[in-house]
């Protein structure tokens, strides 16, 4: 092979290649108003990824920042939370919503708009908190928990975070979270998702229940 035709076969690697390239960027446009607003996050189930979900506790926040104040003003006056945090174009989270979430806590709300209420559940006190990071509504300190509360540093939804309170090693009462991703099972056994978040949701009204007083 002469150079001549060498040269002419690089420059048509290089236009394919470049071609390719476009194609991916014009086509992932409609994700670009999600990272205006939050470090690029990935669909889990969009790209086949179910993580390994530790469901260890921690005062460490992920990124080191404080609790942001809507955490710790509702962990004052209302009681443990849970956080799901969801973005469009989410399957896993369509799923975690219609067949965990809307069926277990017999809620029904819009999946495009964040939400929050206060739930009682076997006894079970609790705020239930959905952010929704596509929504307009939905503020700056809300979108900004989501790393906050990333603590395998997976960046992907959907992410679910239960928040308590406990004794640090100081002696001082503290936020004390946990964070679950993905679905959870690849499979439609639902029961075990409520298994998990019955057993996540006790764990965390005992530690509040006792530690309330020392909460300042």
């Amino acid at each position: 092979m002469n150079k001549t035709s060498f040269f002419a076969i690089q420059v048509c690697l290089i236009l394919v290649f470049s071609g390719a390239l476009g194609g991916v960027l014009f086509f992932t446009d409609v994700y670009d108003d999600v990272e205006s607003k939050i470090v690029e996050v990935l669909c889990l189930s969009c790209i086949k990824l179910q993580p390994k979900t530790s469901k260890e506790f921690t005062f460490q926040t992920a990124n080191k920042k404080s609790h942001p104040d809507f955490v710790v003003n509702t962990l004052k006056n209302r009681g443990p939370i849970l956080i799901q945090y969801g973005e469009k174009a989410c399957a896993a989270c369509d799923n975690m919503i219609d067949n965990v979430i809307k069926p277990y806590f017999d809620l029904e709300f819009e999946k495009t708009k964040s939400f929050e209420t206060e739930l009682e559940l076997e006894n079970m006190d609790f705020m239930y908190i959905y952010i929704y990071i596509d929504d307009d509504s939905t503020d700056d300190e809300r979108i900004g928990s989501f790393d906050i509360y990333d603590k395998d540093h997976i960046t992907g939804f959907p992410m679910f975070t239960i928040i308590t309170i406990e004794y640090d090693h100081d002696g001082v009462v503290k936020p004390y979270y946990t964070s679950l991703y993905g679905e959870f099972e690849q499979n439609q056994d639902y029961e075990k998702m409520y298994e998990t978040f019955n057993e996540l949701l006790e764990f965390s009204n005992e530690l509040y229940d006792r530690n309330i007083v020392g909460f300042n």
